[in-house]
């Protein structure tokens, strides 16, 4: 499905052409073309459009369609954003209680397990600890399906507050958006637990990552967080000035570069900068190109003559 692949732009297009198509030709569809346009409007933050799906989608989910777990997830983050977390739970405890409607909305949208765990995590520990149960039965059933694998990591990282799971959940999930979350979730951790330089570089990922998703709702959460951590995000992931060379990496890419320069594996450059070894890999690359290298003997010449 193009929303959990995080191709937003093609299914909000596919959402509007199902609601304007005639009745019986997409009837079945239209609720869930709902939700994925009240969603899209959360994520940009215009309440009074994601409002005014969501009053349609508590209708379909009082009507019991097919979609009625979809509609219901729906409306909890629409009351969620609108009139605050305490006002969602009731709607949350309906919504996660045992049974097929909550497998299916799991299936639906697997970026709701970490949601709803991360939600009831403070609030019912125990309900949490079910939600990410259910993820991972799902994805066991599911014969190791990226995106149900990740979800289900991603729950169990809020739950037993594990950063391997989490950073798990964040290099692998299809869907950026569900990627940035897990990715915010880590640094959200690392924070707590004093690690702010480590806290600092992994929320800007995130951050990145949001932007990816058009999700500028997330954005701004995530700059209000690195604001706090006395970093701005305004060029977190740009070129740090104009130029090229060294010059011309942006923030993570110079990270990556210098511990590579002084001799660092990948994966030893990853547990510095708590990115996965395919991310470094990924910087890799594009810091080669930019400074038209090809080996890491060539970058360690280049960073030396940078420092000079």
């Amino acid at each position: 499905m193009n929303w959990n692949l995080g191709r937003v732009s093609t299914a909000l297009e596919q959402a509007r052409s199902v609601l304007g198509a005639p009745e019986e030709t997409a009837k079945s569809w239209k609720p869930y073309a709902r939700v994925l346009l009240a969603l899209g409007a959360l994520r940009r933050a215009d309440l009074r459009t994601a409002g005014a799906y969501a009053r349609q989608a508590a209708m379909d989910w009082a009507l019991g369609n097919t979609h009625g777990p979809a509609c219901a997830w729906m409306v909890v983050q629409t009351t969620e954003a609108e009139h605050g977390a305490e006002a969602a739970v009731p709607l949350v405890d309906q919504l996660i209680s045992p049974g097929q409607a909550r497998e299916r909305l799991l299936l639906t949208d697997p970026a709701a397990a970490a949601w709803l765990a991360r939600f009831m995590v403070l609030r019912n520990r125990r309900n949490a600890e079910a939600i990410a149960v259910t993820a991972r039965t799902l994805a066991t059933r599911g014969g190791g399906l990226p995106a149900l694998e990740a979800a289900a990591r991603h729950a169990e990282g809020l739950v037993h507050r594990s950063a391997a799971d989490l950073l798990f959940a964040a290099d692998h999930h299809p869907d950026p958006w569900a990627a940035a979350s897990a990715r915010e979730d880590l640094g959200v951790m690392l924070a707590a637990q004093g690690s702010s330089g480590r806290a600092v570089t992994v929320l800007e990922h995130a951050a990145a990552g949001y932007l990816t998703a058009q999700s500028p709702r997330d954005v701004a959460r995530l700059q209000r967080r690195l604001h706090r951590l006395g970093r701005s995000y305004d060029h977190a992931d740009r070129p740090q000035e104009p130029g090229t060379g060294i010059l011309g990496l942006t923030k993570t890419e110079t990270a990556v570069a210098e511990l590579v320069a002084l001799g660092l594996s990948n994966a030893q450059a990853a547990q510095k900068l708590f990115i996965s070894r395919h991310t470094v890999a990924h910087h890799l690359r594009s810091i080669f190109k930019k400074l038209h290298i090809s080996s890491r003997v060539e970058l360690a010449r280049t960073w030396m003559e940078s420092c000079r």
